[in-house]
C-alpha cells in the first residue's frame, strides 16, 4: 500500500468552545485577511505531526486547552491529542475518530528521541508515525563516503521537511539548503531514502522486517490471550454493548422524564424539607457567584493579555528611538535660521527647555518594560489556575447538591404524598442504570482495544508484505539517483510549461545537492523571488506527483503556506524586496495573474491524478487572499476563508470569539 496522510480535522479545545477546521481529500484552501490564524492552522498541524515547538498565538493562549488531530494513517483512523503549552509532554494518541476518544483508551509516546525519566517506558511518536505509515526505520551515516561513519536516527520529521514549507521558506533562497553541513548532508541521504536509493537500504529493510515479524508474533499471541479471557469472561460483542449502553440512555432519559414531573408536583410543608430546600436555595445562590468568578476570571485573562501586548509594543517602541538616535547622532549646536520666521534657533537652549532621555534611561525603562512583561505572565498564569479552581469547586457544589437531593428525597419519603415514594424508587433505579453504563462503557472499552489488536495485526501484515516486496523490488533493480532526478527534471518541466514561465529551458537537478536548475541556474541563484516561489512549488509538486507512479517512502501529502508569495496579487504584498529583486520580478512578469491561476489549477489537476488511479492525497494550501477573478472556480476547495472586518458574515479567525489586540 503506498503511504498517505489524510486529515479529516483540526480541533483546539477551548474554555468554552472548541474551534475547528475540516478538510477532505485532494485540495484544500484556506485564505483571508493577515493575522487572522491562517498560519496557525498549518503550524498546529506541523506540531501535532512531532514538530519540536509551537509560538502560541495570544488568541489559543487565552482561549485554549489543547490541540487535537483526526487523522487517517493508510486509512487507518486515529486522533492525535498533544499539550499546546508544553511541548515536553508526552502526546497521546487513541484509536478512533475525535468524537469518540473518551470511548477508547490512548497510547502515549514521547515527542522526541530524548527518554524522560518523568515518563519512563513510553516508544517515540516518530515510530509511530513511521510504523503507520509503513515506512522503514533506518539509520543514515553522517558521511555517506566513510564505511565508519557514525549512523543517526531518520526521523518522521526529516521526511516532512518535503511535505510542508512555511511562508518563511517559501521563495527563499535558502529552501531545503541548510548552512550546517551535517544536516545538508543528512537532508541529502533522506532524499535518496525517500527513493529507495540507499546503498544500505536492503540491509536495512531486512532487519525492519525481522522486527516488524517479531511485533506480529507478540502481539498475535496478545490478542489470542485477550480472546480467551473475553471468552471465558463472557463479555458480550462489541456491536451488543453498543447496543446495551443506546438502551440504558434511552431508559436514564425516560427516568429523567417521570423525575422532572414528579419534581414538578411534589410538595411539603415539613421543616426538614424548608431546611433541604433552603440549603438548595444557597447552593444555587453559590453556584451564580462562582459562574461570576469564573467569568471575572476569564476577562481578567484577556485584560491581562492585552496589557502584556501593550508593554511589548512599548519595548519594541523604545528599542526603535534608540535605533533612531543611533542613526540620528548628536544634535548639533550651531545655530540655525527658522524657515518660517527668519529667527536664529539656538539648539542649546531647546535642549534647556525640553527633556530629552539619554540612552541608559530608554535601556532602563525597558528592563522595567520587561519585568513587568514577567509579572503580568505570573498573573495570567496565576488566573488561570484560580479559574481553574472555581470550574472545581463548581463540580463539587454540584455533587453537594446532588447530595441534599438525595436528603430531601429519604427524609420525606414517609411523611408526604405517595408519589414522592414512587419518586424515590425511580431515582433508585437512575442510580443503578448510570452504574451499570457504566459498566458496559467499561466493557467497551476493553472490546475497542482487543479490536484494535486485530487491526494492528492487519496492519503489520501489510507492513510485512510490503517490505518483502520492496526488499525483493530492490534485489531487482535498485534506482539509481540519475535516472531519478531526470524523471524529476521532467515534472518539474511539465509544471513549469503549465505555469508558462518565461523560457522554462535547460531543467535539471543538481547531481550533488539536488537542488533543481531552471535554465541552468541553480534553484539559491536565481534572482527573481517571484520565480523562485513557482519553482519550490513545482519542486514539492514533482516530488509528490513521482509518488504517484513508483513506490517512494513519501506519504502523498504537502501543506504550501502563502502561495501567492513575491507573485503581486490582487492586494499588495507584505514582503520586502531588493530592487534587484524587484526588477527581475518585472522581467519575469511574476504577477501576471495567469501564472497565479495556473499554478492553482496544476496542482488541483495532480490532485484528480491521485483520484482517477484510486490513490489519496491531500494538499492544503494557504493565502491571503485569492484573486476575485479566481474564487469562482476555487469556491469548491475552499474549506476555511476569514476577515478580521467580518465582512459578508465571515469569522474574524481561527479563533473567533476573543478580542485581544496584537
Amino acid at each position: 500500500m503506498a503511504s498517505h496522510i489524510l486529515i479529516n480535522k483540526l480541533v483546539v479545545v477551548g474554555h468554552e468552545k472548541n474551534y475547528s477546521v475540516n478538510f477532505n481529500k485532494g485540495v484544500n484552501i484556506i485564505y483571508g485577511d493577515s493575522a487572522t490564524g491562517k498560519s496557525s492552522i498549518l503550524n498546529l498541524i506541523d506540531y501535532l505531526l512531532g514538530a519540536k515547538k509551537f509560538d502560541l498565538y495570544p488568541e489559543i493562549e487565552a482561549s485554549g486547552k489543547y490541540a487535537a488531530l483526526d487523522v487517517e494513517l493508510n486509512a487507518i483512523r486515529y486522533t492525535i491529542k498533544r499539550d499546546i503549552f508544553n511541548s515536553k509532554n508526552p502526546i497521546e494518541v487513541y484509536p478512533c475518530r475525535f468524537e469518540n476518544v473518551d470511548n477508547y483508551a490512548c497510547k502515549k509516546y514521547l515527542p522526541s528521541f530524548v527518554d524522560s525519566p518523568q515518563f519512563p517506558g513510553l516508544d517515540y511518536f516518530s515510530n509511530f508515525l513511521l510504523d503507520s505509515l509503513d515506512l522503514p526505520k533506518v539509520k543514515l551515516k553522517e558521511a555517506p563516503t566513510k564505511d565508519d561513519s557514525k549512523l543517526v536516527r531518520l526521523s518522521f520529521r526529516d521526511i516532512f521537511k518535503y511535505c510542508y514549507v512555511d511562508q518563511d521558506a517559501l521563495g527563499s533562497k535558502g529552501f531545503l539548503k541548510s548552512e550546517n553541513y551535517a544536516l545538508q548532508t543528512k537532508n541529502k541521504e533522506v532524499f535518496k531514502y525517500i527513493f529507495n536509493a540507499l546503498d544500505s537500504n536492503i540491509s536495512n529493510l531486512e532487519g525492519v522486517l525481522s522486527e516488524k515479524t517479531s511485533e506480529r508474533k507478540t502481539i498475535d499471541k496478545k490478542y489470542q490471550m485477550v480472546a480467551e479471557f473475553l471468552r471465558e469472561s463472557e463479555f458480550e460483542s462489541v456491536h451488543t454493548l453498543d447496543n446495551n449502553v443506546d438502551k440504558i440512555d434511552d431508559q436514564i432519559k425516560e427516568i429523567k422524564l417521570q423525575i422532572n414531573s414528579l419534581n414538578k408536583t411534589s410538595v411539603s410543608d415539613y421543616e426538614i424539607f424548608n431546611i433541604i430546600k433552603e440549603e438548595l436555595k444557597n447552593i444555587a445562590l453559590k453556584r451564580r457567584e462562582y459562574i461570576q468568578q469564573s467569568q471575572d476570571k476569564k476577562l481578567k485573562v484577556e485584560k491581562f493579555t492585552r496589557l502584556k501586548n501593550d508593554y511589548i509594543n512599548d519595548i519594541n517602541k523604545f528599542k526603535a528611538s534608540i535605533s533612531a538616535s543611533n542613526i540620528i547622532g548628536k544634535i548639533s549646536i550651531e545655530k540655525e535660521i527658522c524657515p518660517i520666521c527668519d529667527n536664529e534657533l539656538n539648539v542649546s537652549l531647546a535642549k534647556e527647555r525640553f527633556t530629552i532621555d539619554d540612552k541608559e534611561k530608554i535601556a532602563h525603562e525597558v528592563n522595567l518594560l520587561k519585568r513587568r512583561v514577567r509579572d503580568t505572565e505570573s498573573i495570567i498564569f496565576k488566573t488561570k489556575e484560580d479559574w481553574e479552581d472555581i470550574n472545581v469547586q463548581l463540580k463539587k457544589l454540584d455533587e453537594v447538591e446532588s447530595e441534599a437531593l438525595n436528603v430531601q428525597e429519604k427524609n420525606t419519603k414517609e411523611l408526604t404524598a405517595p408519589y414522592l415514594a414512587e419518586r424515590d424508587i425511580y431515582t433508585t433505579k437512575l442510580g443503578e442504570l448510570i452504574q451499570k453504563r457504566k459498566d458496559f462503557v467499561n466493557r467497551l472499552k476493553v472490546r475497542n482495544q482487543h479490536k484494535h489488536l486485530s487491526t494492528s495485526i492487519k496492519s503489520l501484515d501489510v507492513s510485512i508484505l510490503k517490505l518483502k516486496d520492496d526488499i525483493e523490488l530492490l534485489r531487482k533493480s535498485a534506482p539509481s539517483m540519475s535516472s531519478v532526478l531526470s524523471e524529476l527534471a521532467d515534472n518539474l518541466y511539465a509544471y513549469l510549461k503549465f505555469v508558462k514561465i518565461k523560457s522554462p529551458s535547460d531543467i535539471s537537478y543538481d547531481s550533488t545537492s539536488f537542488a533543481a536548475k531552471v535554465r541552468g541556474i541553480e534553484y539559491s541563484n536565481l534572482t527573481s523571488g517571484g520565480l523562485r516561489t513557482i519553482v519550490c512549488i513545482g519542486y514539492l509538486c514533482s516530488l509528490l506527483e513521482a509518488s504517484l507512479y513508483a513506490q517512494l517512502n513519501y506519504p502523498s501529502f504537502l501543506m504550501i503556506d502563502t502561495v501567492g508569495k513575491y507573485l503581486g496579487k490582487t492586494k499588495n504584498q507584505s514582503y520586502k524586496i531588493t530592487k534587484t529583486q524587484r526588477e527581475a520580478d518585472n522581467l519575469e512578469a511574476v504577477s501576471d495573474p495567469s501564472k497565479y491561476k495556473n499554478i492553482y489549477e496544476f496542482i488541483i489537476e495532480l490532485s484528480e491524478k491521485f483520484e482517477n488511479q484510486d490513490r489519496t492525497c491531500q494538499i492544503i494550501l494557504v493565502d491571503n487572499d485569492v484573486p476575485d477573478h479566481i474564487v469562482k472556480d476555487l469556491s469548491g476547495f475552499i474549506v476555511a476563508h476569514y476577515s478580521s472586518e467580518k465582512l459578508n458574515g465571515l469569522p474574524v479567525g481561527f479563533i473567533d470569539d476573543v478580542n485581544i489586540e496584537v
